[in-house]
């Protein structure tokens, strides 16, 4: 990344490899990091000379590639392809914080990942919201490449391919290339429709804003969606998307590295105050502790 100065850049933290990249499986990695960027700054114009998969951990900016301009937020994610003049500039009432990763599907993805990269190359960029939470297994591939644990190659790899995945799935999601799963409506499947009840919420947890959203589609009555979950589970369907919630808080606040105010938006919470009280009726202490625990934890270390 070209970036226009020092001045203006909070943190920069950015691994290269000796040999200019680095061969995970089918993977070849030539860059991966992490840049916080105050008000106004800007990454100047460069030609794109591998694939590039962005996450926007927070704040907001706009990403040019070419003649288009995409502005992007807290919780977007976006993939530029090879041989487009690409730039970056934060917002001018927003810091941006992204993390990023430079690389190539090499001959050994050809069979694996062969789908995945037709797709990938076929547009200037992709642009998504980021609902598989790509966010969590990016953070923690940086995590191995500054720690250095044992087995980190193993684990590095993993998680490429984690990430790389999961953003396919958003993109081509948006696209409409996918066909929307809608199960059918029959008395006799409610084992099936309990399920699919359960699948959604796990992979639209931050987008879910009410159960008759879910209902909606998914194809059935609210009444009928909400009886039959508690008939089979015991649990309200909505005490279990409130479960769900706060066990995808306590994600985002050990690994993702971000306060609790942006977890509650992230977690469409209207206030920081309902997803306190949500938090502390479900763990027994309110974020804020959960948060000094883990400060502690990592302390010890």
């Amino acid at each position: 990344m070209k970036e226009r100065g020092q001045a203006g850049c909070l943190f920069h933290f950015d691994n290269v490899f000796p040999k200019g990249k680095s061969a995970y499986g089918g993977i070849d990695l030539y860059q991966i990091g992490e840049i916080c960027c105050e008000c106004g700054y800007e990454i100047l114009p460069h030609m794109q000379y591998c694939l590039e998969l962005s996450c926007i951990v927070s704040g907001s900016g706009f990403f040019h590639v070419g003649d288009d301009c995409v502005k992007v937020s807290a919780g977007d994610i976006i993939f530029n392809s090879v041989g487009h003049v690409h730039s970056i500039q934060t917002d001018e009432s927003s810091m941006l914080r992204f993390v990023y990763m430079g690389f190539m599907f090499n001959e050994n993805a050809d069979g694996e990942f062969a789908d995945i990269r037709a797709f990938l190359q076929s547009a200037p960029y992709y642009h998504s919201k980021d609902t598989y939470n790509v966010m969590i297994p990016f953070l923690r591939n940086i995590d191995e490449f500054y720690s250095q644990k044992p087995y980190s190659r193993t684990m590095i790899k993993n998680y490429l391919e984690e990430v790389i995945v999961l953003a396919y799935r958003s993109f081509i999601e948006k696209s409409g290339k996918v066909a929307r799963y809608a199960p059918e409506r029959s008395s006799h499947s409610v084992g099936y429709t309990v399920y699919s009840v359960i699948r959604y919420i796990e992979h639209h947890i931050f987008e879910l804003k009410s159960i008759k959203t879910l209902a909606e589609d998914l194809g059935y009555s609210y009444t009928y969606l909400s009886h039959t979950f508690k008939d089979k589970t015991g649990m309200t369907l909505q005490r279990y998307i409130n479960h769900k919630k706060v066990e995808k808080a306590l994600e985002m606040l050990k690994y993702g590295n971000l306060s609790i105010k942006q977890v509650a938006a992230r977690l469409h919470y209207e206030t920081i105050q309902s997803f306190s009280k949500a938090f502390s009726r479900i763990m027994g202490y309110p974020p804020s502790v959960y948060v000094a625990m883990q400060k502690e934890e990592a302390g010890s270390e």
